[in-house]
């Protein structure tokens, strides 16, 4: 999924669910933020130097990426078996799933903190088995579109199609090939409705059809237009949101260059340029940077943290499985 749904999507569900809107905006932008933190920082605080590890990367050439970002973050496998879904009646235990145990998992484990970056970032992990699923995180032909199809990364050969609130697209792998994305976008708006509701202790089952029908009409009526901004009018409205920011968090906490990005480009834009030059170029290389006073009190250094603690989580939960 993308920011039309990790973060405006998820203030909408938090808000209704009883959050304030403080609260909303840091497990929205905790959550957004996953996709966003493509490049590892080098925190200089005092003597100290603190590596703050991608949860997202697109150099998918690199074991470690599959084993430290999309795994953890964005292609969590079913660890549970489950009947195939596809024509050829293929399997993969690699395979990700919708709301499977151990997405529920790592967002049931987030909720026990009470750390709205940590629920942010299971939240993302979890939407993402809705977006993803039918999908693995490694480049093989599990995930070709086409028979004669090279092998690729997660949804390469979909393009950003899995990702979008309104798209219908064809997965001509699959028993049902049309895939009506609000349809799966509005199942999963459903349970994160629901777990943050108890999370709130609130009652769900007299509200939870009200609020996405709500959802699927401010959703649908920025059908068609241009951008991001458009498209989320009627939410942002509804809700009295703050736009997306992806480095506003980071300002507060640390001193950002001027001119260098602190983020990667996107995959489509890094085919063009092939790994070499990619790396030659400098891009891939660790950004430095160095930490304000009250770094530690943040919520981009809580962030931190949490994703840290969600990795190594992850990890341990797919411990010995077989195939990963």
């Amino acid at each position: 999924m993308n920011v039309e749904f990790h973060y405006y999507t998820t203030w909408f569900l938090a808000v209704k669910a009883g959050f304030s809107d403080s609260e909303a905006a840091r497990l929205s932008w905790a959550s957004q933020y996953t996709d966003h933190h493509n490049r590892t920082l080098l925190i200089k605080r005092g003597g100290e130097t603190l590596v703050s590890a991608p949860t997202q990367n697109y150099l998918f050439w690199e074991d470690s990426v599959i084993r430290d970002a999309y795994l953890p973050f964005h292609f969590f496998p079913s660890i549970e078996g489950h009947s195939s879904v596809r024509v050829d009646g293929r399997s993969s235990p690699r395979d990700v799933r919708p709301n499977s145990h151990g997405v529920k998992t790592l967002l049931v484990e987030a909720l026990k903190t009470r750390n709205l970056e940590r629920i942010g970032i299971a939240l993302h992990t979890f939407a993402d088995s809705w977006a993803h699923q039918n999908f693995t995180a490694w480049p093989e032909d599990f995930n070709c579109l086409e028979a004669k199809g090279l092998p690729a990364p997660g949804h390469t050969q979909a393009g950003w199609q899995p990702d979008e609130w309104l798209t219908v697209w064809h997965d001509p792998r699959l028993k049902v090939p049309e895939i009506s994305n609000l349809n799966r976008f509005l199942e999963c708006a459903g349970k994160i409705y629901r777990y943050l509701c108890i999370f709130r202790g609130k009652e769900f089952r007299d509200t939870e059809v009200r609020v996405l029908e709500e959802l699927k009409g401010l959703v649908t009526a920025g059908s068609g237009r241009a951008t991001v901004e458009q498209r989320m009018l009627e939410l942002v409205i509804e809700c009295t949101m703050e736009p997306y920011d992806r480095d506003a968090p980071l300002r507060q906490a640390v001193e950002l260059p001027e001119r260098e990005p602190t983020t990667l480009p996107m995959l489509d834009q890094l085919r063009h340029v092939g790994k070499e030059l990619w790396v030659k170029t400098g891009l891939a290389a660790p950004l430095e940077v160095r930490a304000r006073t009250g770094f530690r009190n943040t919520p981009f250094a809580s962030w931190l943290r949490a994703a840290e603690e969600q990795r190594k989580l992850a990890q341990s939960l797919l411990e010995g499985y077989p195939g990963v």
